[in-house]
């Protein structure tokens, strides 16, 4: 009765569940999903590919489709067999056994490969590092390419529960919610494959960890945020205001001086921009259009690629659009984004149950509720003022995650951004948490574990029901 006790005023006892849970589902994950059957993963895997020879930078190169003119395109290099075997891996079931055992025994080669891409050759490849050091692993095990794969996504799967359990183990308060959040479906699915997302969410995660520990006690390791948070948005700029988070508490001394130090923080993700902009950031190319009904320029204009510059004049002509084209996305999308939040696997076409859906929205609500619960006077203590500038500055990263997509991704002078998913969301849950009051007393911590067990036996759910259903998918759909 006393250790079950303890267990519950010190939810501690998260982060091994988290390890357990995780590793048993993600490994199968891993295993069970072919290459390539993650969102945006091919892509993915030629970024940490290309770092297998050294190709930290992406580049520009000339390419000429058949009876085309000839194009400028952002590339990277590839091993040819790494690139042939993740290829022909995504179209793969078990129903085509002789298929699967060609591609398996697809050799490495000593050519290169240009793989044309135009999104992630932006990113920066830190978080990719783990992709590489597996394929590395499995090839100087004498894997073929395949395998190598299997391997490689092994690795970033080690290295998000290492980082998610990490973060569950740093925070002060909200572990729940950081628990529910890194357990999601889809954070799982991103975790257990060579889309960096995943990592991404985990390192979110970690960051919001360290912002809950009081300055007073913590001094030095609460600044590791910045460091972390700087890695973030080297991959995703438009979340850069979130690193101004780290001025909580705003009442602490010498305001000016820690912003000073933020803001030197913020100058390495600025030169990476600078970088791609200079060497491989290309618009996408779209073929020839008329511009969309909010172009203020004439109708008869063509575009052939977004162009971020037209895009930036369309907002400007009704500064407006700044705030609602973003709203109104939201609205429109709202059930997309959730769903999408909590699992939509595969290239957005495998679905969850509903009663899967379900379960998860009602363990997030009861982990934020938590985080109410929490005692007032653990880790970083609670203000209005800063309570304001954590919703504040998440408000403002949503606006900005969303025009980013629209200056880069949308046709030019389109009614309505689209392309944000729901996974770009989960980035802010950490933020949120922080801006929420911590109400609880004595019995904060039990009801901050009580409040948790939802997403505990939701993912331990999860461990049998997603597995089946990725073999449902490729071998017996």
């Amino acid at each position: 009765m006393h250790l079950r006790s303890k267990l519950f005023r010190d939810t501690q006892w998260l982060s091994l569940i988290f390890l357990i849970l995780t590793l048993a589902t993600g490994l199968r994950l891993a295993l069970l999903t072919p290459i390539g059957q993650v969102a945006d993963e091919p892509a993915h895997i030629a970024r940490a590919g290309a770092l297998l020879h050294g190709e930290w930078l992406g580049h520009r190169v000339a390419f000429q489709p058949p009876g085309k003119p000839v194009m400028i395109v952002p590339a990277t290099r590839v091993n040819f067999g790494l690139l042939n075997a993740s290829i022909h891996e995504m179209g793969a079931t078990c129903a085509d056994p002789a298929s699967a055992a060609k591609t398996a025994l697809q050799p490495w080669t000593k050519a290169q490969i240009i793989d044309i891409d135009y999104n992630t050759i932006q990113y920066f490849p830190a978080l990719y590092l783990p992709g590489t050091l597996g394929i590395a692993l499995g090839r100087a095990l004498g894997q073929r390419p395949l395998a190598a794969l299997f391997t490689g996504r092994m690795a970033m799967l080690a290295a998000y529960i290492l980082v998610g359990t990490l973060a569950i183990v740093i925070a002060r308060f909200g572990r729940g919610l950081l628990f529910a959040t890194l357990s999601l479906p889809e954070a799982l699915s991103l975790g257990a494959s060579f889309n960096q997302d995943g990592l991404l969410i985990a390192m979110t995660a970690l960051a919001g960890g360290l912002l809950t520990l009081d300055p007073a006690r913590h001094p030095r390791l609460r600044w590791l945020f910045l460091p972390v948070f700087t890695l973030i948005i080297c991959s995703k700029p438009p979340y850069g205001l979130l690193l101004f988070a780290a001025l909580a508490p705003l009442a602490a001394p010498k305001p000016w001086r820690r912003g000073l130090t933020i803001a030197l923080w913020a100058i390495l993700p600025l030169i990476w921009v600078v970088v791609m902009a200079r060497v491989s950031l290309m618009p996408y190319l779209l073929g020839p259009y008329h511009p969309g009904p909010l172009w203020p320029g004439l109708p008869s204009t063509i575009f052939t690629t977004t162009d971020p510059l037209a895009q930036v004049r369309v907002l400007l002509a009704d500064p407006l659009r700044l705030i609602t084209l973003p709203v109104g996305f939201l609205i429109a999308n709202f059930e997309f984004l959730v769903t999408s939040g909590i699992g939509r696997l595969g290239w957005l076409s495998i679905g969850l149950a509903p009663w899967d859906y379900a379960g998860w929205g009602i363990a997030l609500g009861a982990a934020a509720l938590g985080v109410l619960a929490a005692r007032g006077d653990v880790g970083l203590r609670w203000t209005g003022r800063d309570a304001a500038m954590f919703g504040a500055l998440v408000v403002a990263s949503v606006l900005a995650v969303e025009l980013a997509i629209y200056l880069s991704w949308d046709r030019v002078g389109s009614a309505a951004i689209s392309g944000p998913q729901g996974r770009y969301y989960l980035l802010f849950l950490p933020f949120l948490m922080l801006a929420v009051p911590r109400l609880g007393g004595r019995s904060g911590p039990a009801l901050e574990g009580l409040s948790a067990m939802p997403a505990v036996v939701m993912a331990a759910i999860d461990m049998v029901y997603l597995p089946g259903l990725m073999l449902h998918r490729f071998c017996l759909g």
